[in-house]
This record gives C-alpha cells, structure tokens and sequence, in this order.
C-alpha cells in the first residue's frame, strides 16, 4: 500500500483549517482503504484556536508541529523532511482537495508511471463556492528556467499538485525556508530539472481567493521569483504566446498536441489515457 504525505502550514487558521483537515481526511482513498496517509500540520505559533481544533481531528495519521518558524515556507520545510509518504503535497489552511483527489492521483502514478501531476486549476471565493476552473494545456520544463509561469503564463496551482517523495532529493531545504512568497516556484524550478508536469483532466483540489492573503503581493512574489530564473529567449517567448492562446483551445485539442503530458478518462475502456 502506498502512503501519501500532505503538509499543512498554517499560523492563526482557526476560521478555515477545519475545511482543509476535513478535505485531507475525507478522501475516498483513505475511506476505502487503498492508501495510507501520513498528514504533517506545521503551526507557526497560532495564538487562536488552531491548534486545538487541528488536534480535534487528531489520529495515528495526523501530526502536529507547532512552533516558531520564519514564515510559511520554513514551516513547509520542516514538514517536507519529516514526509515519509511515496507521494507528496502540501495544502495550505483555507484550501481543500476534492473527496476523490488521492483517488486519482494514485490511478496517474501507479498506472502512467507519473512523477508530478498537476490537475484543473480552480478557484474557489471567500464563501467557499466554487467560481472558477481552467484546464492547463502544458507546462514545458525549461520555462520553469525562465520565469515564464507567472509572467506570460499562468501560475502553477499548487493546491492541486502532488509529485514523487523522490523529488525531494533535490530540494534545499534551507533555500526553499528563506523564501517569504516564491516557495512554490522554488520547488516547481528544482522538480523541472529531473521531470516533466504532467495534466490529468481532473479536479484535484482548490485555491480559495480572499483578501489578506500573501498571494496578493504579486511584485514581492515575482521578484522572489527572479533570484530562480533567467531571462527568456525570443524563441520561448514566441512559444509561451502559442501556449497562453492553447489554454482556451478545446481539451480534444490539447490532447492532440501534448498526448503523453495529458491525461483524460476513457468511459468506454475505463481508464486513462
């Protein structure tokens, strides 16, 4: 049986981590007894009821690690070298993964032989409805180099990205723990350089959009994001418009154009291709 690892960092989460928690726990996955779970809940310090209400849901599968940390990222870097699950994520307090999230990922990594998957992007507002969902068409490894998601292209949505604990070979973790805003892009730069993003047309998970969040500081995060990447070359910005119009291209499409980096469910075979 394979395990999967899902770190949460959080700080003064008590209005949303009960969503998120119940998100990890819910999975149909783990209800049926196909996976086991290893979930690692980093507290900054939280002077409200977080902890207490994480510890609510406390079992063998949840642990907490509350203390002083410098920030979001040092809290997923402590949680990352505690992970001992074939499979890892992170999820931060306030977003949620669909019940059948691990479910999916497992079919992708025991059956396509993935290493990282990343599914529909979705956005979810303030009240938790969900308001907004787009199909990624590609992610080329070496716009990871050149800083081109973010920038020409949009992000990588983290809450529905998952990848192989073996990646986590190449992280430094004390790199990833001085970063403030561009963790994500840290690890997305680093897990390019062994494999290719793969799609699955499937909803994964969720990013919740309210105000107060650290996303909003677009500027701070891509000047982060600078110290990581290079400058694009005229020939990759050229294909980065190509890609940003695909985005809105028809999921047949897509397939067409990226077969081996996009996964869709066959009903009449029942499986992926």
């Amino acid at each position: 049986m394979k395990k999967i690892s899902i770190i949460t960092p959080c700080l003064n989460a008590e209005r949303r981590i009960s969503e998120t928690v119940e998100s990890v726990l819910g999975q149909s996955a783990l209800l049926s007894g196909r996976v086991e779970l290893e979930y690692i809940v980093c507290d900054g310090g939280s002077t409200d009821r977080t902890v207490p209400i994480v510890e609510s849901y406390r079992n063998k599968a949840v642990r907490i690690l509350s203390g002083k940390d410098k920030g979001m990222y040092d809290a997923l870097a402590k949680g990352l070298k505690q992970a001992s699950g074939d499979i890892v994520a992170y999820l931060n307090a306030g977003d949620f993964y669909d019940k059948c999230a691990f479910d999916i990922v497992l079919d992708l990594f025991e059956q396509m032989g993935v290493q990282w998957l990343t599914g529909y992007n979705v956005h979810y507002n303030e009240k938790s409805y969900f308001v907004n969902v787009k199909l990624p068409y590609r992610y080329r490894r070496s716009f990871f180099a050149s800083g081109l998601y973010g920038t020409s292209l949009i992000f990588v949505q983290q809450e529905s990205t998952f990848w192989s604990s073996s990646l986590n070979e190449i992280i430094d973790y004390d790199r990833l723990a001085s970063f403030r805003y561009a963790g994500d892009y840290y690890l997305w730069s680093q897990f390019a350089k062994r494999c290719d993003l793969q799609v699955v047309e499937g909803y994964l998970g969720g990013f919740r959009i309210e105000r107060g969040q650290l996303s909003e500081n677009r500027e701070a995060y891509l000047a982060e994001m600078a110290t990581i990447s290079c400058k694009p070359t005229l020939v990759q910005h050229l294909l980065a418009v190509f890609d940003r119009v695909m985005w809105y291209a028809p999921v047949e499409f897509k397939k067409f154009l990226n077969r081996d980096g996009l996964f869709r469910y066959d009903h009449e075979r029942q499986q992926w291709m």
